[in-house]
């Protein structure tokens, strides 16, 4: 077989003109030599071999431009397009990279669309065991086709299910278990594939998109790892994301753009945007004063001669409001204040139980002053 090197193209090597550009079709002016060109989607990468020019349509050109940025990264299988008496020679050049195996190849004549007149190549990647995004997202698609229930999921109806997700993994993060983290960064990945496919469904974006658009904000919000600039500490990296973040117009002050966080984010959230502007408390005891104002009027409400439920909820939501201005100015991350309060409570109550079985105390019907001794009883354990 005849001898062809395949040349990984960089930005540097390539010399990109627009030398047909009538919103079809581009050129490439290849470098002398390269017998191949190889560029990447999410999900694939494709080498087309090369003559004096390569002509690719704006999508083709658009996935060029992005896998030369990042030469050498690729997701899970290797698909290669290229014409069918090009066929052996791709086999011949792909299978002596590392990390390949055998090269199965699916003939012309069964493509659906003779017109391609293109061979399809896999390598299935040496040893590896995972599902490739490609193969995942087809799972999605045909639960989206034959399961009841997926098939009438929307955006809004799996919001929930999202936002639930989401404090799953941050409790396993919490726990420092590896089994369980595993487990539900899985299980959120699911809702990000859900989502995307919908979206896929209404021909708006699909999870190839979601990629390339995250691949691009990163690119661009690390000029210190993608370009010339020059940083010393994550305080100016954070510095940069900020004033990069306001170059793509996407600050936006808190007041004009909620985002739809837990009720606790969205309060702190408000709390920093308002201390930004100069409207805030000068300390934490000052903070404490409005909590135990709000506390007197929810006390008022509560023991006043009549109690309106709306009146008492809005009285509740300021005391934890003050709540949280207090654990604001404290330093202390209300989040897993709570969650070391739940702790607690869960492990002392747990206790409380493990007494009364010990001493066959029925709970459901034991007094107030028996379940105190009970939970003394857990309290001191």
């Amino acid at each position: 077989m005849e001898e062809y090197e395949i040349r990984i193209i960089t930005e540097q090597d390539l010399d990109l003109q627009s030398l047909i550009d009538n919103g079809r079709r581009f050129a490439l002016a290849v470098p002398t030599g390269t017998d191949a060109l190889v560029y990447a989607s999410a999900s694939s990468i494709r080498l087309l071999p090369t003559s004096a020019r390569t002509l690719l349509d704006p999508v083709e050109a658009i996935g060029f431009l992005t896998w030369i940025r990042f030469a050498g990264r690729h997701y899970g299988r290797i698909i290669c397009l290229c014409p069918v008496d090009m066929a052996s020679v791709v086999v011949g050049l792909l299978s002596r990279l590392p990390g390949l195996s055998h090269a199965p190849t699916i003939e012309a004549d069964d493509l659906t669309r003779e017109a391609i007149r293109l061979a399809d190549v896999l390598w299935p990647l040496v040893g590896t065991q995972y599902t490739t995004v490609e193969e995942f997202r087809l799972l999605i698609a045909e639960l989206r086709q034959k399961c009841p229930w997926d098939r009438q999921q929307t955006h809004e109806s799996l919001l929930d299910t999202l936002l639930e997700e989401s404090y799953e993994v941050a409790l396993a993060i919490q726990r420092d278990s590896a089994d369980n983290l595993e487990e539900e960064l899985g299980d959120l990945l699911l809702q990000v594939f859900i989502q995307s496919e919908i979206a896929r469904e209404e021909d708006r974006f699909d999870i190839c998109d979601v990629v390339r658009t995250a691949d691009d904000k990163l690119t661009f919000r690390h000029p210190h790892v993608f370009g010339s600039t020059l940083v010393t500490s994550s305080d100016q990296v954070l510095e940069n994301w900020q004033k990069l973040k306001t170059l793509e117009g996407r600050k936006k002050h808190f007041v004009d753009s909620a985002k739809l966080l837990s009720s606790i984010e969205n309060a702190l959230l408000l709390q920093e945007a308002a201390r930004s502007d100069g409207f805030d408390f000068e300390s934490a005891d000052q903070a404490y004063g409005k909590l135990l104002e709000e506390s007197r009027e929810l006390g008022e409400q509560l023991n006043g001669p009549s109690r309106y439920e709306d009146a008492l909820a809005m009285e509740l939501g300021d005391v934890l409001f003050s709540a949280l201005n207090v654990a604001r100015l404290s330093g202390v991350n209300p989040v897993k204040a709570l969650h070391h309060s739940f702790d607690k409570f869960r492990d002392r109550y747990c206790r409380v139980r493990a007494y009364a079985t010990q001493q066959q105390v029925d709970i459901s019907t034991a007094s107030p002053e028996e379940l105190d001794r009970l939970w003394q009883l857990a309290k001191n354990a």
